[in-house]
């Protein structure tokens, strides 16, 4: 197959984002996907303010095209839904400085949203797109890397990028990754028409179903009466409780109060899906000698909320802009590569860190009522609440024991 300066193994939004901020700068590249596009991928649907953020810094043009698309649902906030039904309705803050034109958010397919991203990546000359190529092996050494495909052709290059998903080999070796029951969610996933009752912004929906804390039910709207119907929980808590999570998601259908009348005309227009998600538990090394993990192949998914593309889109920015310098020094040692976690952590690591203290609370019930009840009534835990989800500060206080204590005694 030949040579190439850059290959980047996955054509989702991290290695597609990469390709194309390297073809912005005039880099060539050899993007690799072992499916042809469009294809599916399981997923939540939403498209955070992260996402809209990058391709903002990437072309502010393709930011308008995305915003145009039909496939698309412009979305204004975030319904929590306690265990007792209480609902807390928390807009999202605009976090794209694009004004009022691109709405915080977005809702989309990931079959549609992804098939945009790689057209935009097949009108570019300096990216060579090869679908239907799964990479088998990988042999990287200080000369550099050579990449094996199943039907035994290789391709050469100086630096590669690996972003091709949760269940990437790669993430294991060269990553040195090794998934873990506790930090590994598992997603169940289908789609319904016909759901009443949304938020007339298209808010996404958080349910905090008792039985499945610290997890959740979700519920994200879609164009045309659509929506993405979920549920969600770290493997370990599964195994432990001997969780039927397929069993959960259909009951909480038919009998949740909160759920059953804005599911009484619906029509479930897709098969239950199920996919695993590695979630973020700790800062560790994500790069590499003349190579880096971006995406969910890097455990960048946020263990609350289970936010992945954002932080899928900064990875390869990020991976981008370490590759042009390493190619404009010559240099792809370990310690150089390093550059590359530490502009991405240094942009995410502590909302990430933050996150995964979160739910040692959020798993009792009692106090998740407590806080959604106090902040239905208190436009000042309302406004904290909301902060949370984009200012660090403000976010660190969500796992300190004296905002629960505060809050208990209505403080």
């Amino acid at each position: 197959m030949g040579n190439s300066k850059v290959c980047i193994v996955g054509a989702g939004p991290a290695g597609a984002i990469a390709a194309l901020f390297l073809a912005k700068e005039g880099i060539s590249c050899t993007l690799i996907d072992k499916a042809k596009f469009p294809r599916d991928k399981i997923c939540g649907d939403g498209i955070s303010g992260w996402v809209l953020s990058v391709l903002g810094k990437l072309d502010k043009d393709l930011l308008f095209r995305l915003n145009e698309q039909p496939f698309i649902l412009h979305s204004y906030g975030i319904r929590v839904v306690a265990p007792n039904y209480k609902q807390l309705d928390l807009p999202f803050l605009d976090s794209n400085s694009l004004g009022n034109a691109i709405p915080p958010g977005y809702i989309a397919k990931r079959v549609d949203f992804d098939n945009f991203l790689v057209n935009e990546v097949r009108k570019k000359k300096e990216i060579e797109f090869l679908e239907n190529t799964e990479i088998a092996e990988q042999h990287i050494s200080s000369s550099g890397v050579t990449l094996k495909t199943k039907l035994g052709e290789e391709i050469k290059s100086k630096v590669v990028i690996f972003a091709n998903g949760a269940n990437s080999a790669f993430m294991k070796h060269p990553g040195g990754i090794v998934k873990d029951k506790k930090n590994t969610m598992t997603g169940l996933k289908s789609y319904y028409k016909g759901i009443t009752g949304f938020h007339q912004k298209n808010y996404v929906e958080l349910i905090f179903l008792k039985n499945l804390l610290p997890g959740y039910f979700w519920i994200f709207p879609l164009p045309d009466g659509l929506a993405n119907v979920g549920v969600g929980l770290d493997q370990h808590r599964i195994s432990k409780r001997k969780i039927n999570l397929k069993k959960i998601m259909l009951e909480a259908i038919e009998t949740n109060p909160y759920l059953k009348e804005r599911f009484k005309n619906t029509e479930q227009v897709s098969k239950i899906q199920a996919y695993g998600l590695p979630l973020w538990d700790r800062k560790r090394s994500i790069s590499g000698e003349r190579y880096m993990l971006a995406g969910d192949t890097a455990n960048l998914v946020d263990p609350v909320t289970g936010e992945g593309m954002g932080h899928a889109a900064l990875s390869g920015m990020f991976a981008a802009e370490q590759v042009k310098r390493s190619l404009e020094s010559n240099n792809f040692s370990e310690s150089y590569m390093r550059q590359y976690e530490d502009d991405l952590y240094d942009k995410i690591g502590n909302e990430l860190n933050i996150s995964s203290k979160i739910p040692k609370f959020i798993k009792y019930p009692w106090l998740f009522n407590m806080v959604v009840n106090r902040a239905s009534k208190s436009k000042t835990l309302q406004n904290t609440l909301t902060l949370a989800m984009t200012d660090l500060e403000v976010r660190k206080k969500l796992k300190e024991p004296s905002l629960y204590l505060k809050v208990l005694f209505g403080k």
